[in-house]
């Protein structure tokens, strides 16, 4: 059986830096205070979060449980300065692992709105990302669009600036505002989506169409994993979704002759590795 892995699979440059900050955080400062928090998971990748877990990083999903003198590790997907500066009055030390290009959205999302333009922010309503990119515009002053049909809600604007989740595709970007076109006089298209995510992508499509079946690795609960499936189903329909590599049925490979493995922005290379190793066997 012939198996090729995309090219882009495995940690993008943001996932790694956030991790590699938070080794280094553990390293620095584990034997110094009670506790080091994320709000929420750092990545999303359930074994990664859980392999941190067990190195001494607590999960939590309330501020309220973050206790004064302890360490916050801001997760990769940013988070509302707002929510930030109630955590560090706490005398709670913040370390932000923010991905840069989450944090030039939230830049963007932010001059808009000093700019006076109504901002649109592409992308899923309850992502974290999108989440922070909001708390980052003056005036409570935006929408949020997930897709076509939620551009319908807007009504006509004076002027409209525009950012996407870094993790969007770029077909659904660009059919998204070719709608909100019709909405203002004038618009400001800031195209925040992550060239590695493109990248990625591209090189997932192509690759499904190449083989008999593709395989998704990357977790459930990943924009951009998720994405990454969507995109592959969309050239060829024998497509599977799996977190790691004993969500395989074996079944799904019988008399296959080629098979492609892509992996998400949060998948570990060696995720990907297993997947490949345990099909070689068959």
């Amino acid at each position: 059986m012939d198996i090729e892995i995309a090219k882009y699979s495995g940690y993008c440059f943001g996932v790694k830096r956030a991790l590699d900050i938070a080794e280094e955080t553990l390293n620095k400062y584990k034997k110094k205070v009670n506790k080091i928090y994320t709000l929420g998971q750092i990545i999303h990748n359930r074994g990664v979060v859980e392999g941190l877990s067990k190195k001494g990083i607590t999960v939590v999903n309330s501020e309220e449980n973050i206790t004064p003198g302890s360490i916050l590790i801001v997760r990769s997907h940013g988070m509302s300065p707002v929510v930030l500066k109630r955590i560090r009055a706490k005398k709670v030390k913040i370390v932000d692992t923010t991905c840069p290009f989450v944090k030039k959205a939230q830049d963007k999302a932010n001059f808009l709105s000093r700019s006076g333009y109504f901002v649109i922010i592409i992308g899923n309503k309850e992502h974290p990302e999108v989440i922070g990119i909001k708390e980052h515009i003056e005036n409570n002053n935006f929408a949020v669009v997930e897709d076509i049909k939620d551009v319908k809600n807007i009504g006509k604007k004076e002027k409209i600036g525009i950012v996407v989740q870094t993790t969007q595709t770029s077909k659904k970007f660009k059919s998204i505002v070719s709608k909100i076109l019709e909405k203002g006089k004038e618009i400001l298209v800031e195209n925040t989506i992550c060239s590695t995510t493109v990248n990625r992508q591209n090189s997932t499509r192509e690759l499904a169409k190449r083989v008999d079946v593709m395989i998704i690795v990357g977790g459930k609960n990943s924009a951009n994993t998720t994405h990454l499936a969507e995109i592959s189903k969309n050239c060829n329909t024998i497509t599977y979704h799996i977190e790691n590599y004993k969500g395989i049925n074996l079944s799904w490979l019988r008399g296959i002759k080629k098979v492609g493995i892509s992996g998400g922005a949060s998948t570990p290379e060696k995720d990907i590795l297993k997947v490949k190793k345990l099909i070689e066997k068959l």
